[in-house]
């Protein structure tokens, strides 16, 4: 007989085992692991600051990596925010910890957990601190306990040091299966469009501009913007190119530089630029719908025009991504 006879879901008061529940979760995640959400169980310092972290309310997938849990995982929860002390270091040398969420079922075979005192309430998830780890040390994997758990964050402590602040803490969450939206818009200006302006300010380049959707979840956005047959006469230009989202409230790409020359005696030349960069969306622009453009400068010192004209393509290629946070 099967080791599993009872598929999901098969009625009649059939039984199922954990073993096919956890094969369900293992496919939902598709095989991932991590945190569900950009801000679930972030690790934060102690209100005021000293010998402990703060582990964020949220949720997790954590793959089962007990004998004979292949194709299953774990879904759980820690519903309200938890407290880990943290010894403090000597005066000899620093220390890493590593902070997880860690599942402790002591119904797999092999594993060391013991029984909880409530089989029926548990608790068998926890975050937990392990000390002592290599500082190079990303996932739990790497320190090869064969723990089902998850890393949260590392904790570098210098020498002779008692208090965690964020400088020393090191996040390691990732998203399971984290969401991501491309948006692609492109546009020919129809117009003759010069670049006048000698910073970037608020003005804007050309009528290439559109409404972005931004999600709730999008913490992040790779932006890939080119400007194709950009018009320079005759001399020297030099200035630069961003991508702004947003109006009131912004974020724009760190921008791009340019640095062109054309000899005398020719009419023009034509250029092609890009803008790319990943920036992150602040949680004003979150659940909002922010336009998109385009900015552009020449400094004081450029002899020549900077003209987008019929004769110029732009695309817009924004990325947005669920990260932590």
């Amino acid at each position: 007989m099967a080791v599993d006879p009872v598929p999901w879901f098969v009625g009649g008061g059939a039984e199922h085992s954990p073993e096919v529940a956890r094969l369900l979760a293992y496919a939902a995640f598709r095989g991932s692991e991590g945190v569900i959400g950009p801000e679930a169980l972030a690790v934060r310092p102690l209100a005021v600051p000293g010998a402990g972290v703060r582990v964020l309310a949220g949720a997790c997938a954590i793959l089962n990596r007990a004998a004979g849990g292949s194709y299953q995982a774990y879904a759980g929860r820690l519903p309200s925010e938890e407290t880990l002390p943290v010894a403090a270091t000597g005066s000899g040398s620093g220390r890493s910890d590593l902070v997880v969420m860690r599942v402790e079922d002591p119904y797999m075979p092999g594993e060391p957990w013991s029984d909880p005192v409530d089989p029926t309430a548990g608790p068998y998830l926890f975050p937990r601190l392990i000390a002592g780890v290599p500082s190079t040390t990303r996932t739990v994997s790497q320190l090869g306990l064969g723990y089902s758990a998850i890393a949260l964050a590392r904790i570098d402590l210098p020498l002779s040091t008692g208090t965690v602040t964020d400088a020393v803490i090191v996040d390691l969450r990732r998203v399971a299966n984290p969401r991501r939206e491309r948006t692609v818009r492109t546009f020919n200006p129809g117009s003759s469009y010069q670049v006048t302006a000698t910073a970037y300010g608020t003005g804007l380049w050309t009528n290439a501009t559109f409404n972005l959707d931004i999600p709730v979840w999008a913490t992040q956005a790779i932006v890939r913007t080119s400007v194709g047959g950009v018009s320079i006469t005759v001399g020297s230009a030099y200035g630069g190119i961003r991508t702004r989202i947003g109006d009131a409230t912004m974020i724009t790409t760190q921008g791009t530089q340019y640095d062109e020359s054309v000899p005398s005696g020719a009419v023009q030349d034509r250029k092609f630029w890009q803008d790319n960069d990943t920036i992150s969306v602040p949680s004003a622009l979150r659940g909002t719908v922010q336009p998109v453009t385009l900015q552009a400068y020449r400094s004081s010192g450029s002899t020549a025009t900077v003209t987008a004209n019929t004769g110029t393509s732009i695309a817009f290629d924004i990325e947005l991504l669920e990260s932590p946070v």
